[in-house]
């Protein structure tokens, strides 16, 4: 497509494309920004277009495409006005950690004591006694505190390895 030829395109076709914008719910100015940079891409990839009659339709698309990437790209929000409150729940950070360590049996038994289930209704569901259940949180407790007691300890061996004093000579 010739320059001229574009020129005049663009002439007709600038006012069509900031109203499809207006019409796709761009504000006014972000229709105008979009509208101009989509005809500005054109020109610059006017080599790869099939069709010089359909050029107002292949600038709207870009028009299209430009708006879309609006919405897919992160929100600009000014810092100043932003009040960040960072709380990270370490403790069901800990909990989750613990109960990634536990067979799958073991962990849904944990879950539901969590989830504030009695031992007789677990058992009821499980078909065994109340009794059978405590028994086995108890025994799942004292492992996972074995666990990380021992991690405690490797983790506490290895700092004293690498912190150990050096001899003085007398």
């Amino acid at each position: 497509m010739q320059r001229e030829d574009f020129g005049e395109a663009f002439e007709s076709g600038y006012g069509a494309t900031r109203r499809f914008l207006l019409a796709h719910g761009a504000a006014l100015e972000e229709a105008e920004e979009i509208a101009q940079a989509a005809w500005a891409r054109g020109w610059e990839y006017r080599d790869q277009l099939r069709d010089p009659n359909m050029v107002s339709f292949w600038v709207n698309s870009i028009a299209r495409n430009l708006f879309r990437a609006r919405f897919r790209g992160p929100l600009k929000v000014p810092i100043d006005t932003l009040n960040p409150s960072y709380n990270m729940d370490l403790a069901g950070m800990e909990l989750n950690r613990l109960l990634d360590r536990c067979p799958r049996k073991d962990r849904n038994l944990l879950e539901q004591t969590l989830e504030g289930y009695s031992a007789e209704e677990i058992a009821r569901d499980a078909g065994i006694t109340p009794t059978g259940i405590r028994v086995r949180l108890l025994r799942i407790r004292q492992s996972l505190r074995h666990k990380t007691g021992q991690e405690k300890n490797s983790r506490e061996h290895s700092t004293n390895l690498h912190h150990q004093p050096t001899p003085v000579a007398a």
